[in-house]
This record gives C-alpha cells, sequence and structure tokens, in this order.
C-alpha cells in the first residue's frame, strides 16, 4: 500500500496515537466508506486493537494496492468530537 502521509494527517496521528499500521490495517480490513463531503473519501476500519478508527484520504482516495493514497485525516471513533 503506497501511503502518503504528511502535515495534519502526521499531527492527527501523533495527538491521537495512531501509528501508519493502524491506518493501514484500518484500510485494508475496511467495513464502511462514505464520500466526505469536503472533497476526499472517508473510511472505517480496525486498528491494531482492534478500535474503530475514522480514516479520511484525499480524492481520488480509493484504495487500491496499485495506486497511492493521499491520508488527509484520522480519529478513533470512540474518542470525544470524532
Amino acid at each position: 500500500m503506497r501511503l502518503i502521509i504528511r502535515g495534519h494527517a502526521l499531527q492527527r496521528m501523533r495527538e491521537r496515537h495512531v501509528t501508519r499500521e493502524d491506518v493501514e490495517n484500518a484500510l485494508r480490513g475496511r467495513w464502511l466508506t462514505l464520500p466526505e463531503r469536503q472533497n476526499g473519501i472517508q473510511y472505517e476500519g480496525p486498528g491494531l486493537d482492534g478500535r474503530t478508527l475514522k480514516v479520511w484520504l484525499l480524492p481520488p482516495g480509493y484504495v487500491n494496492e496499485d495506486t497511492t493514497m493521499v491520508l488527509k485525516s484520522v480519529a478513533w471513533k470512540d474518542e470525544e468530537g470524532t
């Protein structure tokens, strides 16, 4: 999986204690895909510990092993305000 993580997404990962492996696991095991209102796609899937991780990708944002995806943001579903 080719995943670019920088800027805002990297900051959110640090703040929320999300690893690259959490993101990759959530994308591979995703069970929910939603178009995002602000131009992109939101996925939900399991982090490595089994918690639900919300992952936002910039457009086109479709998970495909042969494309490069750019991470927009991440958040644990069970945390306040997400």
